[in-house]
């Protein structure tokens, strides 16, 4: 987590939990919508545990995740510009604890402490770089560079140590297809080949990476291998 978001998450927990108005939503499920494309929006979210994918989905109900969501951060921020609807859905991808903030509620915190919008625009800033690496992605690299850049950045900063260096990273296969780009069984056959160079372990709805800096070199060699003419 950057300093931003700790800064603003600790404002969260000692301003805003707690207050009227303030509720908490405890998916017990996988799935669980938190809001769909088009409702209000007129309401922040703030993860105290768990993960959230926020992700829009076209006509053909493909879906492509734009962003996760853990502990500590802050979504659904749109509703503190001048959006009356929100124009992606979001759905929790792990079981925790969100607070539901309403945007007025919000607000009247950082008038009181205006020093949070320097936090809140550095946590967009990140986000808009996020969105544009997404992008650089998905023109310029294949989708094994992509599953091996996306697996060494998702283990580093949501990962759980599963044994000794390993990360376990709960994402289904299908979810990373979404999340990269690709179809699910591109995605599928990419990852049966890392997973038998040993880069990479398949696990029911998670993917344990055994060494990120295993990964970063096997992303290296294949970023310099796509630049041989």
């Amino acid at each position: 987590m950057d300093l931003q978001s700790t800064s603003l998450a600790a404002v969260v927990r000692s301003d805003l939990i707690g207050q009227d108005g303030v509720t908490k939503f405890s998916p017990n499920r996988r799935f669980a919508t938190v809001y769909s494309e088009g409702s209000p929006a007129d309401i922040i979210f703030f993860i105290d545990s768990g993960l959230v994918k926020t992700y829009k989905r076209g006509q053909d109900n493909k879906e492509i995740i734009l962003q996760i969501v853990g502990a500590g951060e802050i979504f659904g921020e749109q509703c503190l510009g001048s959006e009356s609807s929100r124009t992606m859905a979001a759905e929790v991808l792990q079981e925790g604890v969100i607070y539901v903030i309403p945007r007025d509620i919000f607000l009247r915190v950082c008038e009181k402490r205006p020093e949070l919008w320097r936090d809140i625009s550095g946590v967009l800033t990140v986000r808009k770089r996020q969105l544009e690496k997404k992008i650089e992605l998905l023109c310029l690299h294949d989708v094994e560079y992509r599953i091996l850049y996306y697996m060494a950045e998702l283990a580093r900063t949501f990962g759980a140590k599963a044994n000794g260096s390993e990360y376990s990273i709960p994402l289904s296969q299908g979810e990373l297809a979404s999340l990269i780009g690709a179809t699910r069984e591109t995605t599928s056959t990419t990852l049966n080949t890392l997973a038998r160079r040993g880069l990479i372990k398949l696990g029911r709805r998670q993917l344990i990476v055994p060494s990120v800096d295993g990964v970063l070199a096997a992303a290296d060699q294949r970023a310099k291998a796509a630049k041989v003419p």
